[in-house]
């Protein structure tokens, strides 16, 4: 038979590209079909058009230069049209954001044909470049509630890492979008055109290449962004994705991979900002912490006239125990818990559940010192929330999606342990999880951690969905206590990870047993919610055993709780159907899902408070104060500022009256921009940097 005017070719390797293409698309339907349920016409279409792809591989077509121009001039909009189609849709595109993604992959196809100098492959290559970005973008935004950004490359290991705790469904609508791509690489493969001429490829290389490099440096450029009218607001990623496109939201979001210096910088308004601070702080009355401060510092005797009025003073304190007056002779021990994904998810309204979710927490937070902080992160990224502790500097001066323990600690950077050790104490972190997460295995060494206790330090704990429960993670926090030295004051910073997402997953070690007992309808999302809320209520239960042992410690103890962020979107969603929650573009009602609970508590007694709205970077400074040590210059700066703007995030910040407001905006400028300038000398500028004045 003469292959060139048979129909088909038929040879070994045809045959098996041939099956393959079938499979593949058969495969991914029956996968769909299993996470999403049936679906009549999306089964139909993907039998048909695996069996079709089969036919397709082994027709005798061949595209020359004409029909290969075509697909040059089509293809980049159809992957523009399937790419969008994971997450949002083509409509929600302006044309002038249409045509500025498009151009980026008519140069993405002109390159990548040069470089292999095949269309074929080139093109293929095109195409598989944004179906697997698209698609790994689809399951970022399923599982944290938000998209792709250019840092999230760094941290690769660390998604990995839990990767295995999440259900990957397939959306029939993300279906269609991957079945598109299938066929735009198929349709490529036909093309026989080479570029082989060795110096029109050169040409072609360096022209593409040139291009390739001013698209990217100029879709960074404000000028350019203002032209094309792309969306600038950072507030949240998923509208700035669909208003812009996802090529050219990734891409311009490149700008931010640095740190941009504060307006009016320079080391002589820092120093002038420290010494107005350091001047402040003499003017400031000593409260009753301190004065048991100074007492500790001399290691001098109360005398009972002093005694008689501190008792005085602190007859509003809640349920103080007379027998350890200890935190008026020496400073107590400290812990602290970030709780992984820990949220009271009744910020969203009443609801009903079988029983309470964290009674002993909300009694804790009753009884000594209590609130809400506002986080700047939702359903991931919980070093962000850690770092904002440590260093009391904020996300909302940084670039939105980055990561500072994978950009920006490179060095030896002051923190909260490495202040309490400049003042005698020993500092340990504990992570149930990989010591490699988020880099913490070296940020921890930098920040001036002492030890680091990973996953690798617990012998038998008790699991919950295969992560090492808070039970036995609070256990550990006992443990340390228990082997300390008499004169050891110890420092402990734990974060745990029993709540971590990938609640729809089934686990054979894990039993719901709080649920919404006026939700009839239990679907996936719904039953994943009162997993969740199961896992809050074990937490509770661990915290309370963990509180009962310090309250039989001599030596002082203050405990610190908070959570990192809420849950990711499909549990909190759930929450909000229930309290009939509606959608609203205001500030302050974005910014409930970015609230979480903590509490203070100690073993000889705190003055009750509650703050109502506060953000995670003050946190340390409020602790500080509590434990009766004197504040660092940076945490009087931040405590003084805490009254004009006690919320201040990677989204919005927020005045003293409640008013919400976007970065954009000019109010507070001078109070931010002082803020702006100690942060940046105290992350940026370290040549410069007065370590003093941060706790080192």
């Amino acid at each position: 038979m003469n292959e060139k005017k048979s129909i088909f070719i038929w040879n070994k390797k045809r045959a098996a590209a041939a099956i393959v293409a079938t499979a593949a698309i058969l495969i991914l339907t029956a996968f769909t079909a299993y996470g999403s349920g049936m679906d009549t016409l999306g089964m139909t279409l993907g039998v048909l058009l695996g069996i079709a792809a089969g036919v397709f591989v082994l027709l005798n077509i061949r595209f020359g230069k004409i029909l290969s121009a075509v697909l040059y001039l089509l293809l980049p909009l159809a992957v523009v049209c399937a790419l969008e189609n994971y997450t949002h849709v083509i409509t929600d595109l302006a044309p002038l954001i249409l045509v500025l993604n498009l151009l980026f992959f008519y140069v993405l196809y002109g390159l990548l044909a040069a470089l292999t100098g095949s269309v074929s492959m080139g093109f293929k290559l095109a195409t598989l470049v944004p179906m697997l970005f698209g698609l790994t973008n689809y399951f970022v935004v399923s599982f944290r509630g938000s998209p792709i950004v250019p840092w999230d490359l760094l941290s690769l290991g660390t998604a990995a890492s839990v990767a295995d705790n999440y259900e990957f469904v397939l959306s029939w609508k993300a279906f269609y979008s991957i079945l598109a791509f299938i066929w735009m690489i198929l349709l490529s493969s036909k093309s026989t055109v080479k570029l082989g001429r060795k110096k029109l490829r050169v040409i072609s290389i360096a022209a593409y290449a040139a291009l390739m490099c001013l698209y990217v440096g100029e879709i960074q450029n404000s000028a350019v962004q203002s032209f094309f009218g792309m969306d600038t607001t950072l507030f949240t990623l998923n509208v700035l994705y669909r208003n812009n496109g996802i090529a050219a939201a990734f891409l311009g979001n490149l700008r931010f991979l640095n740190i941009e210096q504060p307006s009016g910088y320079s080391v002589d308004k820092v120093e002038e900002l420290m010494q107005r601070v350091e001047a402040s702080a003499k003017d400031e009355p000593e409260t009753d912490a301190q004065v048991g401060t100074n007492a500790a510092q001399t290691e001098t005797a109360v005398t009972a006239d002093q005694s008689e009025t501190q008792q005085t003073e602190s007859s509003a304190s809640a349920t103080v125990d007379n027998t350890k007056t200890a935190a008026t002779e020496q400073y107590p021990n400290i812990v602290v818990i970030m709780d992984e994904a820990f949220s009271d998810l009744s910020v969203w309204g009443d609801f009903a559940t079988s029983e309470e979710v964290m009674p002993f927490f909300k009694s804790l937070q009753q009884e000594a010192v209590g609130g809400e902080v506002y986080v700047s992160v939702k359903g991931g990224n919980t070093a962000n929330t850690e770092f904002e502790f440590l260093t009391g500097d904020t996300m909302g001066f940084l670039p939105k999606g980055s990561v500072p323990y994978q950009q920006y600690i490179t060095d030896e950077t002051p923190s909260l342990a490495s202040y309490l050790k400049t003042l005698g104490y020993s500092a340990t972190a504990i992570h149930p999880y990989n010591r490699t997460g988020w880099d913490r295995d070296t940020v921890y060494e930098k920040f001036g951690f002492d030890e680091f206790l990973d996953k690798d330090s617990f012998s038998s704990p008790y699991r919950l969905r295969g992560y090492i429960s808070d039970k036995s993670a609070f256990d550990k926090i006992k443990e340390q206590f228990s082997i300390k030295g008499d004169d050891e004051r110890k420092f402990i910073f734990e974060v745990t990870m029993q709540n971590h997402g990938g609640y729809s997953r089934e686990t054979p070690d894990f039993n719901i047993y709080l649920t919404l007992p006026e939700v009839t309808n239990k679907t996936t999302s719904v039953v994943a919610t009162e997993k969740y809320l199961t896992l809050m209520n074990q937490t509770d239960r661990a915290l309370e055993e963990l509180i009962d042992y310090f309250k039989e410690q001599e030596e002082p103890v203050i405990v610190v709780m908070f959570g990192d962020h809420q849950p990711s979107d499909y549990i909190t969603n759930v929450i909000q159907r229930i309290c009939g929650v509606t959608t609203s573009d205001s500030l302050a009602d974005l910014e409930q899902g970015y609230r979480v609970p903590f509490m203070m508590w100690s073993n000889y007694g705190l003055e009750h408070k509650y703050y109502d709205g506060i953000s995670v970077n003050y946190l340390s400074s409020i602790l500080m104060e509590n434990a009766g040590i004197p504040l660092t210059g940076y945490q009087t700066f931040l405590k003084n500022l805490m009254e004009t703007l006690p919320v201040i995030n990677a989204n919005v910040y927020r005045d003293a009256d409640g008013n919400f407001y976007n970065y954009e905006d000019d109010a507070y400028s001078e109070e931010l921009n002082d803020y702006q300038m100690l942060q940046y000398n105290h992350l940026v500028d370290k040549k410069h940097r007065d370590s003093t004045f941060f706790g080192s």
